[in-house]
């Protein structure tokens, strides 16, 4: 009998996973315990409508809303931080010494946005974008006119560029590599998305990287380059990447490598603990392991992972689907992109409306569009699939995706 479960993480994936279970008719106790002090939100406009609206989030920015909770049974502890999972004793123990028991735990504990690691990194005006309070905090210093140094282009220094030049500021954006979100775009394509955002007035130093801040008081009045360039600044975004929660599932013995290591049954090395969402290190869908940071993959292994804590069949292992809005831009990847795959456009980039395909042979392997939904929609479908498909037909605008799709199934 599961007469308890206990989920560590009030976010997409813990949230998912609490209604998934109501939804399958779990009548036992479940207790969603977060760290942050807002009940479950979406973390996409947080570097976009959220800081567009000045920090102020509206109601449909909350995943439930506040009588969901209560009203569906599901006990939401706010504020409270899970310090260890007794194995022994079947429960989680909290920072305020109570103990909760449970039957199943799953822990959703995702990642800290990860820090800079330069003297005056932690100055009030410098912000690394992660929860609800970084984005508010963002907010405040987006005033027209303002100077904003963003040192990382990936996806949430890439959409912040996009938010701040929105809302007035003169923006100055740092990145390493050749191109903003080149890891997710490949070469190619981030050239295109650099194009825009130098269209759009950014100004970016690719190919360089942050030596110092220097600071006038409490803030940081200006970021050094590794060429002694210096950027006079009045507020500094840092986007390197999350480092994935472990603490929990190390200290508790559980394996991990680059997040906590689970099966297509969400469950960790221990039978009794599972783990979804940006923390959780995954079978790949293209063989071997990733740990992936996408709203899609979060929903869903939340939900996953809660049908599996009741036993019902589960073999989660899916592509990735990613969005970032930018500017009139609405670019969705699914899927693995790889520049010694074999590239079959539908559309001219050069038009802002396309779609990409990447084969391995015949081999439908991922897909990139721009301004293209629809095309999307089945896209995703292709990979999921593995349909195999002709090159010359792929590319045949005047055959519609959707034909392909049926044939494929065929």
């Amino acid at each position: 009998m599961i007469n308890s479960i206990a989920v560590v993480g009030a976010n997409m994936a813990g949230a998912r996973a609490a209604e998934s279970l109501r939804s399958a008719g779990y009548d036992g106790h479940i207790h969603l315990i977060g760290e942050e002090p807002w009940r479950p939100y979406e973390r996409p406009p947080l570097s976009k409508e959220f800081l567009w609206e000045g920090g102020t989030p509206s109601g449909s920015f909350y995943l439930h809303d506040e009588h969901w909770y209560a009203s569906n049974k599901v006990e939401l502890r706010l504020g409270v931080r899970t310090t260890a999972i007794d194995l022994r004793a079947g429960a989680l123990r909290l920072a305020s010494g109570e103990a909760v028991q449970a039957d199943r735990i799953l822990l959703a504990t995702g990642g800290a946005a990860r820090r800079l690691p330069l003297p005056g990194a932690e100055a009030a005006n410098v912000h690394h974008l992660r929860t609800l309070g970084d984005a508010a905090g963002l907010a405040a210093d987006l005033r027209p006119g303002a100077q904003i140094v963003i040192i990382g282009m990936g996806v949430i220094g890439a959409e912040v560029a996009a938010s701040a030049r929105r809302m007035g500021c003169n923006v100055t954006a740092v990145e390493p590599f050749a191109s903003p979100m080149i890891r997710a775009l490949g070469d190619h394509f981030g050239a295109w998305l650099g194009e825009h955002h130098r269209m759009q007035g950014v100004r970016a130093l690719y190919g360089r990287s942050v030596k110092g801040l220097r600071l006038s008081g409490a803030k940081v009045c200006a970021v050094e380059l590794d060429d002694g360039e210096e950027l006079a600044c009045d507020a500094v975004v840092v986007g390197i990447g999350i480092v994935p929660a472990v603490e929990l599932a190390a200290d508790a013995g559980l394996i991990v490598g680059n997040g906590i290591v689970v099966d297509a049954q969400c469950r960790t090395s221990n039978p009794v603990i599972f783990a979804a969402g940006d923390v959780a290190e995954q079978p790949d869908f293209f063989g071997g392991r990733v740990r992936m940071e996408t709203y899609q993959n979060a929903a869903e292994q939340g939900a996953a992972a809660a049908a599996a804590m009741l036993g019902q069949p589960v073999e989660y292992c899916r592509p990735c689907w990613f969005w970032s809005d930018q500017y009139d831009l609405n670019i969705q990847v699914t899927g693995r992109i790889d520049a010694q795959q074999q590239l079959i456009m539908r559309g001219r980039v050069e038009d802002d409306a396309f779609c990409a395909f990447f084969l391995a042979g015949d081999l439908v392997m991922g897909a990139l569009t721009a301004n293209r939904s629809a095309d999307m929609g089945v896209a995703k479908r292709l990979v999921e699939r593995r349909a195999r498909v002709g090159p010359a037909e792929l590319a045949d605008v005047d055959v519609p995706l959707r034909e392909i799709l049926k044939k494929s199934a065929s």
